[in-house]
């Protein structure tokens, strides 16, 4: 597969300032020959996005905040995603069904691990999620798990700028319906979706919490309605939330500490 050039111009220039710290416009040209202004909106672009800082005084290029951002992000996700795997399959083996570890990512939820269902056609014909491929958070039991716990403005934000876009005839599409709906999640520690963004597909989830108390990531159990029965959610979401419990708790998460709920 071809590379985009002028990505890959930006990442090599980005490596270089981690390795060397704070370089100016010539030393940077010097290791990377480019023409000048291609180097020059490279490097306006980086610094528009906050992916280096140019010093107002000498002029020379460092690293930007933004990574230091993507970085503990990126930690993050390894370090749960280490600490959820082991009860990840042990939920994956108990239950049959596919479990997702999901997170919160620019207004939608993100599967970042998953032990898929043995039942391996429904996943391909009938559901189209997977590791890597956001969903909306308004129709997943995976998302609603982390809006219900969002901050008021962090909601009223997300549905402002995503929508609560219609998938299925079960879809919520109004706030009003939503806030009940995560009102509701709060209560009972579980989110369902009952065929919301795929026909046919339920899923339960619950909430995971980090050190701070602040939920997000959620842990996510999906298969065939006919199989996910409303009989059985009850029972399916307290293995769900034994499980996403403990990962808080390996996590730092310790209940009665923390201001969050």
């Amino acid at each position: 597969m071809d590379l985009v050039n002028s990505i890959v111009k930006a990442a090599r220039i980005l490596d270089l300032l981690n390795g060397r710290g704070s370089l100016s416009f010539v030393e940077i040209l010097k290791q990377h020959p480019l023409p000048k202004s291609t180097l020059s909106k490279i490097l306006h672009t980086l610094e528009v996005e906050e992916l280096v800082r140019r010093d107002p005084v000498s002029g020379r290029y460092q690293l930007g905040v933004k990574l230091i951002e993507w970085g503990s992000g990126a930690r993050g996700q390894l370090e749960i995603r280490k600490i959820a795997l082991p009860l990840m399959q042990e939920l994956h083996e108990t239950l049959n069904c596919t479990i997702h570890l999901t997170v919160a990512s620019h207004g939608d939820v993100l599967p970042i691990e998953s032990y898929e269902s043995g039942t391996t056609i429904w996943q391909h014909h009938i559901f189209h999620g997977g590791v890597g491929i956001a969903a909306p958070m308004h129709a997943t039991a995976a998302g609603k798990a982390i809006l219900a716990f969002m901050p008021e403005d962090d909601l009223e934000r997300t549905v402002r700028e995503k929508g609560l876009k219609k998938f299925t005839d079960n879809t919520i599409t109004d706030l009003a319906t939503l806030r009940a709906a995560l009102a509701e999640i709060r209560e009972r520690g579980y989110a369902v979706s009952n065929a919301e963004h795929a026909d046919l597909v339920r899923s339960v989830a619950a909430p995971i919490r980090d050190h701070d108390g602040r939920v997000f990531a959620s842990l996510a159990a999906l298969g065939i309605a006919t199989r996910i029965t409303p009989e059985w959610i009850p029972e399916l979401a307290q293995h769900l939330i034994g499980a996403a419990e403990e990962i808080s708790r390996l996590f730092g998460y310790r209940r009665g500490k923390h201001l969050h709920t």
